[in-house]
């Protein structure tokens, strides 16, 4: 059972190509180690419109010889351990069932059952082979042992130390290592290609390369412990996460009760106010309408006196009808007078804090952490970072400018940057010039330009210089006054000839990375290639043509897709992460994001030209809120975004002919 087990283990990992789900035909190593049937790597390559060839485990770019997926290195390893597994004791049943099945002669195209196995071609022979095999003056003497002999176990040992790796060129085996050329060679390579080059016995180079080759792996074995223990931190933290986000429901929940509570007893005070209030508004009308009745009454009686009346008979009811008179006009509109005093108007006094922005802070805001995985001691930073206190509540500190060719006026201004001494660098693209303007927005100078700049960046690891791009596959780099000092231009590698150079940042290695069309080029400090990667396509690892792009604290290259309407994030090598977003217009959703930065905490800050808004998301891709909106803030068409240069505000944006400041 233990044998079992292990085999089925061995065979899964091993001896399984992980395309085809089948035993490996032609096996090829990778650079990364990891190992594909060459027949499934040729077809992998032709499904690619571009020629690449990436790794379907790992995704790394893999480098092709001249001669292609053939001309990798041949995995002779897996042919061993498979020989090693049916010399198993355990392995007989299987064996015997391959027997039944009918192995065939690999040494031939008849399809005959192997009988035979040649422990040094390591070729199963049938009946009509063995006997050729034998014939052969080259072949003659290897041995060759019966399946009944494989079958016993008695040759794992042998089989285990034999050399099956031999030359592609001489189909001999590599008995030798050329240190000139760094590769294995066979006798024939000796006396030929290789004579006048320094070369050793196999043996003796593999013995000195398994020292150093142990030492090292020591180091990795370390490594592994590490992540081990480091999944099983994030596991916890995963596990932690739901309990978490349990407990902040059932906070809201309380305070959405006490907010329920208070809204019961206030109305039910109104209530019991109005009922008070009605009751008395009633008896008041009550007694007005009697008293109108009996004004109303002796004015009637009055003027029938006045009108029709003898003297004598309007003296013998004067006395009378004066007093009646009198206290009509006096003493009931006194007593009414009196009655209605307690009568109150009744209006709502809301708090100062009435507005959604400050419900939402009485109420509290999510916060995220940062927890300390130090299992690893690597440079690596979790997804599970500070998200600030996410309480952006921006006010409009200034607008500045308006559509023009003045200084400080603008004409389609499309990207935005922050020199270390604070001063705001815009790409005034239809006025063909930078504009450089103070901490408050004030006009300070401009640099006039021979191209539209579509966007720029300040380098600070070069003396706050300013990288322009917009002018074919150039870069154009002006000095901290405006004076261009140099000019970086990519001369090949560049596939969509039509499309410019476009959005352009500086990662902490002081390494530039620019976009032309879907590609990303990874720049030294002096200008040269040193990575390029992206692919057309509307996958969740495709690029569209229209590129921004960021780098965040961990070097992390943060993508803005206007085609796609996503993010897309890559890691410093160029390895994609992961997506975010997704087309419309909820939230969480992007439509036409323009322009991407990031804050001091590597929060994610996008302009949505087709939304028409700012939108913020965790560093991991959680969408967090609208920041900016056309209707809150007068966002129109966002473009540039900035932020100063310690990431805390206040922040910068571009629209239509204008840069509007935001206090956060």
């Amino acid at each position: 059972m233990a044998y079992n087990a292990l085999n089925s283990a061995i065979t899964e990992e091993f001896l399984v190509c992980q395309i085809c789900l089948d035993n490996f035909k032609q096996p090829k190593v990778l650079p990364c180690l990891h190992t594909f049937c060459q027949p499934c790597l040729e077809r992998l390559l032709a499904t690619q419109p571009l020629g690449k060839l990436s790794c379907p485990t790992c995704r790394r770019d893999v480098p092709l010889p001249q001669n292609g997926v053939r001309g990798l290195t041949s995995n002779f390893l897996i042919g061993k351990l498979h020989d090693i597994l049916q010399q198993q004791p355990g392995a007989k049943g299987e064996t015997s069932q391959s027997r039944a099945d009918g192995v065939p002669c690999t040494a031939c195209d008849r399809g005959n059952p192997a009988e035979f196995y040649c422990v040094e071609c390591a070729d199963y022979l049938c009946q009509s082979c063995e006997h050729t095999h034998r014939g052969l003056k080259a072949t003659r003497s290897h041995k060759v042992v019966t399946s009944q002999d494989l079958e016993s176990g008695q040759f794992a040992a042998e089989l285990g130390a034999r050399e099956t790796s031999k030359c592609e060129d001489h189909n001999e085996l590599n008995k030798f290592y050329c240190d000139t050329c760094h590769r294995v060679i066979c006798p024939h390579c000796v006396i030929t290609a290789h004579k006048h080059h320094q070369y050793v016995e196999i043996e003796k180079a593999a013995e000195r390369e398994r020292g150093k080759i142990k030492a090292k792996l020591s180091t990795v074995k370390n490594t592994a412990g590490l992540h081990e223990k480091w999944i099983g931190e994030l596991q916890s933290v995963k596990d932690d996460w739901a309990l978490q986000v349990q407990r902040t429901e059932e906070q809201f929940e309380k305070q959405a009760e006490a907010v329920q509570k208070a809204k019961t007893e206030k109305i039910s005070q109104l209530r019991a106010m109005n009922a008070v209030r009605d009751k008395q508004m009633k008896a008041a009308m009550e007694a007005v309408e009697m008293d109108l009745a009996s004004a109303k009454s002796c004015i009637q009686f009055t003027d029938s006196v006045l009108q029709y009346g003898s003297p004598a008979e309007v003296m013998s009811v004067a006395g009378e009808l004066t007093a009646q008179i009198e206290q009509t006009a006096d003493q009931k509109i006194l007593e009414r007078a009196e009655l209605t005093k307690g009568f109150v108007n009744l209006t709502f006094d809301p708090p100062a804090c009435a507005s959604e922005e400050d419900i939402s802070n009485l109420i509290g805001w999510i916060k995220q952490t940062t927890l300390s995985v130090t299992s690893t001691q690597l440079p690596v930073r979790t997804n599970v970072g500070k998200m600030a206190t996410c309480s952006w509540i921006p006010k409009l500190l200034k607008t500045v400018g308006e559509r023009g060719t003045r200084d400080g006026q603008f004409n389609y201004p499309t990207a935005l940057s922050v020199t270390s001494d604070g001063y705001i660098v815009v790409a005034d693209r239809d006025n063909k010039r930078i504009q450089f303007l103070d901490k408050d927005g004030t006009y300070k100078r401009k640099v006039g330009l021979k191209f539209k700049p579509l966007c720029l960046e300040v380098n600070r690891w070069k003396n706050d210089e300013v990288l322009v791009t917009g002018d074919g596959h150039k870069i154009r780099v002006l000095g901290k006054r405006g004076r261009e000092s140099r000019v970086i231009q990519l001369l090949t590698g560049v596939e969509e000839k039509d499309k410019t150079t476009q959005g352009i940042a500086v990662d902490g290695f002081g390494r530039i990375i620019v976009t032309i069309g879907y590609q990303v080029f990874v720049l030294s400090p002096s200008g040269d290639v040193i990575l390029k990667f992206g692919c057309k396509g509307q996958g969740q690892q495709q690029l569209s043509s229209s590129l921004r792009i960021a780098v965040n604290e961990s070097n992390q290259i943060i993508i803005s897709d206007f085609g796609n309407d996503s993010l897309k994030i890559f890691d410093p090598t160029g390895r994609h992460l992961f997506t975010c977003g997704s087309h419309g217009f909820g939230p969480g959703q992007l439509y036409g994001p323009y322009c991407v930065i990031t804050d001091r905490d590597d929060n994610i800050v996008v302009a949505e030209w087709y939304n028409q808004r700012v939108t913020l998301f965790s560093r991991d891709g959680t969408f967090i809120r609208q920041v900016l909106t056309r209707e809150e803030h007068g966002v129109n068409f966002p473009r540039g975004l900035t932020l100063t240069h310690d990431g805390d505000g206040p922040l910068a944006i571009c629209d239509e002919h204008s840069v509007k400041i935001f206090k956060l």
